[in-house]
């Protein structure tokens, strides 16, 4: 296997060896079975459909360290370098529907952070990601807009398995 990224290089030895890489020399703490880092991070989702239009909701807070979160604002408390990643799981509600989400500091756009499904066929359903990498300070507020027609952001429920959720947010600081 043959990496071109040192990001995804790093990305992917970080999803191997998180306590190495993310913790350094502070162990993680367990709590409830969820292992939590010393880094300023959350990981949000939303077990609900959503329609574009509107700021993302993420009432599931599946975990967060040092850093503020609302209904649909993430609020930093901490100076400096943020991954962010947004993971829509955006399903057709008619044919040719379509959904762009993008990302938001501060009341405004984020530059090259936008992408778009665009199904032929009701029900197709597509996951992409939207991902950049910022310079943050205290009180920068994130937010994850969408707009669009005739495709929504999905939640579903299998029959066997976790909630498959309409998004899941991805913060992590890099300092």
């Amino acid at each position: 296997m043959t990496f071109r990224s040192t990001l995804a290089l790093g990305l992917l030895f970080t999803t191997l060896t998180p306590l190495a890489v993310l913790a350094g020399a502070v162990p993680p703490s367990k709590k409830s079975g969820i292992t939590s880092f010393a880094i300023t991070s959350a990981q949000l989702s939303s077990a609900q459909t959503q329609k574009p239009g509107k700021f993302v909701d993420f009432e599931l807070q599946d975990n967060v360290n040092g850093i503020g979160v609302s209904r649909n604002t993430v609020t930093i408390q901490k100076p400096g370098s943020y991954l962010l990643m947004a993971a829509p799981q955006i399903t057709a509600t008619k044919n040719g529907g379509c959904l762009d989400l993008w990302l938001v500091l501060n009341g405004k756009d984020i530059p090259n952070s936008a992408i778009r499904s665009c199904q032929s066929s009701a029900g197709n359903t597509d996951v992409l990601m939207s991902q950049t990498i910022i310079k943050l300070k205290p009180g920068d507020r994130i937010q994850v807009m969408t707009n669009g027609d005739g495709a929504v952001l999905d939640a579903v429920r299998p029959s066997k398995g976790p909630l498959i959720p309409s998004i899941i947010f991805t913060v992590v600081g890099l300092k």
